[in-house]
């Protein structure tokens, strides 16, 4: 978002001023590419963590006053290199004439409108999923279509109890904190968040992409090394720690919108149903993560990791049984 923010500035100042005869690419590049590090920065290392639990009105205020200083201190950097370079002025007086140049002013005024913007469409489009808003304009998805895909079903475990046990509003604090420390594992293997379901998250990958590296299986170990990470903070905070269950499950299903008033992507199908049903299972097996027969033999296991043939299932209204293995780490058989 910041080197999309920073090209448009650099197009918009370019035709505004017309300071050069290279045409905008190059200026805005330079600014896009100075401004989108020193912005991917401060998501990573101030506001991913530090603000998360921030209200909407201050995360906007405050990023576009952070975002429009971080976008005018690399506009005042490429202005006075310019001077200095074409002008043969002395860095003093390269920052001079770029600081009390006529239009600076303007200049600002046009990166806080553009940060505003940029900022406002970052925020609102967290509260969908990446690429909902294009399918919709594009019309793709207005009729059935049918896609291949995979399901990873995590459920907490012991989640009433939990509730009752440190109250519902410090139980909500609890699956903030438990949701926000998945997220690094999840943009890691590209996963689509599909839905939240009280303490029970779905992701969903494209069946090609999804194993690719085997990555829906690593992103459940790799949320459960992070959630095992945070062990102590969530002992000190609420005198309980996440612990849950999985099941990994893929094939055909149809997806299309839904929905009048409020609009959203779903998906239909068995395979779903029978995701959900191999969850169940998990406590009837002992087992925290479980895995079909389809999945097992379409996907390369990663080395860490071993898998035991625990049972079958047998779904209501079909004749088929589906045969499901409990997933280890070597350290664990």
């Amino acid at each position: 978002m910041g080197t999309v923010a920073g090209a448009i500035i650099g197009f918009l100042l370019h035709y505004i001023d017309k300071l050069d005869s290279t045409g905008p690419t190059i200026r805005g590049f330079f600014i896009g590419f100075l401004v989108g590090t020193s912005i991917g920065l401060c998501e990573e290392f101030l506001f991913l963590e530090r603000f998360r639990k921030k209200p909407y009105p201050f995360l906007l205020v405050f990023r576009t006053v952070v975002y429009s200083v971080v976008i005018a201190f690399h506009e005042l950097l490429i202005n006075s290199a310019s001077n200095f370079i074409t002008l043969n002025l002395s860095v003093s007086q390269s920052i001079y004439t770029a600081v009390y140049r006529e239009n600076f002013p303007r200049d600002l005024a046009i990166i806080g409108i553009v940060s505003v913007v940029s900022i406002a469409f970052l925020q609102i489009r967290r509260l969908h999923r990446p690429g909902d808003l294009i399918k919709y304009v594009t019309g793709r998805y207005h009729l059935p279509e049918e896609v291949n895909k995979i399901f990873l079903f995590i459920d907490l475990k012991s989640s009433t109890a939990m509730a009752e046990r440190i109250g519902n509003t410090k139980y909500s604090s609890f699956l903030i904190d438990y949701f926000h420390d998945m997220t690094g594992a999840i943009l890691m293997s590209k996963a689509e968040i599909y839905q939240y379901i009280g303490d029970e998250i779905i992701l969903t990958w494209s069946f090609k992409e999804g194993i690719k590296h085997a990555r829906c299986i690593n992103c459940f170990f790799d949320i459960l090394t992070a959630i095992e990470w945070n062990r102590e903070q969530y002992l000190n905070k609420y005198g309980v720690h996440p612990e849950f269950k999985a099941a990994l499950h893929a094939g055909k299903v149809s997806v299309t919108w839904i929905g009048t008033i409020k609009k959203e992507i779903v998906y239909h199908g068995d395979v779903l149903n029978t995701t959900a049903r191999i969850q169940e299972e998990c406590n009837k097996y002992g087992q925290r993560f479980l895995i079909s027969e389809y999945m097992l033999q379409n996907i390369e296991l990663p080395e860490y990791l071993r898998s035991e043939f625990v049972g079958e299932l047998l779904l209501k209204g079909k004749e088929k049984k589906v045969k499901i293995f409990g997933l280890k780490s070597i350290a664990e058989v």
